[in-house]
């Protein structure tokens, strides 16, 4: 890959989890921004705090990059200062600062970030009491994946500590981006010939899902869901499974939501999404950026297989479709999207003849040969969609369903405690879960066809499954927990009896 400088731009393809926000991105202008108020709790300095962020943007290149709106091409452009916005809310009673911070959060976090216009990144320090303070930052998804925010979360805890030590705060050896993309860029290329095949091979068979119209709403848009908490002895559970079948946490996870959404659909051969952060390169667990893998994980036969068969085929398939993480996510997902297209509209013809010459004049960008037909693809499935929904009622879109591990599930706890350790005498930051003023709904658009399972160690509610989505009803969240609890009640009720048998 060769990295060229552009008017004092450094100039590089995006990576592969990118390329899906830049997808999306060109099609609603949506950037599905992460919002993270952090509270100090004590004496601030302001002074500090501003020198903290102004850190993260020296060391960080993607919060810094420009993003071409016609070819998937970034720029890293030259760091410049950022002056931190500051609102002293502290003589307001709680009334009005509720609705000062509404309308901060409308100002700051509500809007979509150009993404040809750096920095991509936002933040106001508000000052609600003498000693208490909250700091609005927000990123595009673009920027950041969970384990970007994750690494943020410590750079943040850990800088501002250094600042009042009067250390210095730049870090060295950081992982540039251009290094990464280009050594993902290589990877890709030696599975981009095979990977059509093998991702034929792999979703041959396999059935969309579709909803009942009894458990859909799609009159209310508004981002909404549940959390299905996880009990002591269902942890202990997944982790007697995982040692017992040698399996990830995550292949459990797939097995059981597999078993969970066929039963509420009635579809025995289905595919559910997975993301991977993908970090295997050295160097990237401490990178910025959304280095993010979709994976399409099929799962077939789900009405006869018993859970032993049904992880084993759960391991299986995601090792196989883990060797092609570095394939770019279109790939599959055009061939899933050619099987909901009765018609081919003339313009898809147009687009996959126009693809190979598309390819030759964004050679820079590392795009496959085949991209802009996969795009087309998928865009020509998204229509078909929604004159499908249009004629004949909302259970004929087709849902896509992930299921995604957050980094405060699996990373070791006591390990993250002690890097965030700050000195009492100071302040305390906590990442608030939990605000005193109301959020306004989130109707954006990019997520209204999915239905999300994060697993996650909630930081109030402790260990668990936060299900969200824009399209089902109350009646539905209530069915999918009381189905994934069913689930799990009857293997534990099985383990116990087993157990008392001395099997």
């Amino acid at each position: 890959m060769k990295i060229r400088i552009d008017n004092n731009r450094q100039k590089i393809p995006l990576t592969n989890g990118q390329m899906s926000f830049w997808y999306i991105y060109q099609l609603t202008k949506e950037t599905a921004n992460h919002f993270l108020p952090y509270e100090f709790d004590g004496p601030l300095q302001t002074e500090h705090l501003e020198k903290v962020l102004n850190t993260l943007l020296q060391d960080n290149e993607i919060l810094r990059v420009s993003v071409s709106d016609w070819c998937a091409i970034q720029y890293v452009c030259p760091y410049e200062y950022f002056h931190l916005p500051y609102v002293d809310l502290s003589r307001f009673s709680d009334s009005a600062i509720a609705t000062a911070m509404g309308e901060l959060f409308l100002k700051y976090c509500a809007p979509n970030f150009d993404l040809m216009r750096p920095p991509l990144l936002r933040a106001c320090l508000v000052k609600l009491a003498p000693q208490k303070h909250l700091l609005m930052l927000i990123t595009p998804h673009f920027a950041m994946d969970g384990a970007a925010l994750h690494q943020l979360d410590i750079e943040l805890r850990t800088l501002y500590k250094k600042a009042l030590q009067g250390k210095p705060l730049r870090t060295t050896g950081k992982l540039s981006l251009a290094s990464y993309i280009s050594q993902e860029q290589v990877k890709k290329n030696t599975q981009s010939e095979s990977a059509e095949q093998f991702w034929l091979k792999q979703l041959e068979g396999i059935e969309h899902t579709y909803f009942d119209q009894s458990l859909l709403d799609i009159s209310n848009c508004c981002r909404r869901g549940v959390f299905i908490p996880l009990s002591q002895p269902q942890l202990n559970l997944i982790g007697r499974w995982c040692s017992e079948y040698q399996l990830t946490q995550q292949m459990v996870f797939l097995a059981l939501f597999a078993k969970v959404i066929s039963k509420v659909t009635g579809n025995t051969s289905l595919c559910l999404t997975t993301v991977q952060e993908n970090r295997d390169i050295d160097g990237a667990r401490e990178l910025f950026g959304a280095l993010l893998t979709s994976l399409p994980i099929p799962i077939r036969n789900l009405d006869t297989q018993p859970f032993d068969e049904l992880f084993a085929q759960v391991k299986k398939t995601t090792l196989a479709v883990y060797e092609y993480r570095h394939v770019s996510w279109s790939t599959p997902l055009s061939i899933l999207g050619e099987n909901k297209i009765q018609n081919r509209p003339w313009w898809l013809e147009v687009l996959t003849a126009f693809s190979g010459t598309y390819h030759f004049m964004s050679q820079e960008s590392g795009l496959s040969p085949l991209a802009l037909k996969d795009f087309a693809t998928i865009a020509a499935a998204d229509i078909e969609d929604n004159k499908n929904v249009k004629l004949l009622g909302p259970q004929c879109r087709a849902m896509t369903i992930n299921v995604n591990m957050l980094p405060s599930f699996y990373e070791p706890k006591n390990q993250f405690n002690e890097a965030l350790d700050l000195d009492q005498e100071t302040c305390q930051i906590t990442l608030q879960r939990q605000l005193d003023f109301p959020l306004p709904p989130d109707e954006s658009e990019w997520e209204k066809d999915v239905l999300n399972f994060y697993i996650e160690n909630h930081a109030v509610k402790g260990p668990g499954i936060r299900v969200s989505h824009q399209c089902l009803t109350s009646d539905a969240e209530q069915l999918l927990k009381e189905e994934f609890e069913g689930v799990l009640e009857v293997e534990l009720s099985d383990g116990d009896h087993k157990f008392a048998s001395g099997i």
